[in-house]
């Protein structure tokens, strides 16, 4: 594995260990570089039945835009269809670990999505915070 599939699958692992601690079931299942045929996000995270993807890109500057391959964007969102998932970019750049979702990235000309450097995400933090959300029950919901 060359040094930047490790650094990747770093960052993915921090990402599993800290969705683990915060009381969701996590697997983390990359595709790249991998024989598999089937697009699957890079983490599957579930909580209380909410399903969170996330497909994970990376860049070494703090500027920049996050590409997905239409072929791999067309693949990850027909996985969050059938499994009743909500998808998300996550983006680690330097001093920043941000999660897209995915219907907010612009389409290309060529069919592929891009995240802008200046487009908002959630931390993580946040993240389980939307989760949690849906996952609360008031006491209206048994009445």
């Amino acid at each position: 594995m060359n040094a930047k599939k490790r650094k990747g699958s770093a960052v993915e692992r921090n990402i599993v260990g800290k969705l683990r601690d915060k009381g969701f079931a996590v697997v983390r299942a990359p595709a790249s570089g991998s024989k598999r045929k089937d697009p699957i996000p890079d983490i599957i995270a579930l909580k209380s039945g909410v399903i969170i993807l996330i497909e994970m890109k990376s860049r070494k500057d703090k500027e920049g835009k996050i590409y997905v391959r239409r072929e791999q964007a067309e693949g990850i969102m027909e996985f969050a269809r059938k499994s009743g998932g909500t998808l998300f970019l996550g983006v680690k750049k330097p001093g920043v670990l941000k999660f897209i979702p995915f219907d907010k990235l612009r389409r290309t000309e060529t069919g592929n999505y891009v995240a802008d450097s200046e487009i908002e995400g959630l931390d993580l933090e946040d993240l389980v915070r939307l989760v949690e959300a849906k996952v609360s029950k008031t006491l209206d919901n048994f009445l």
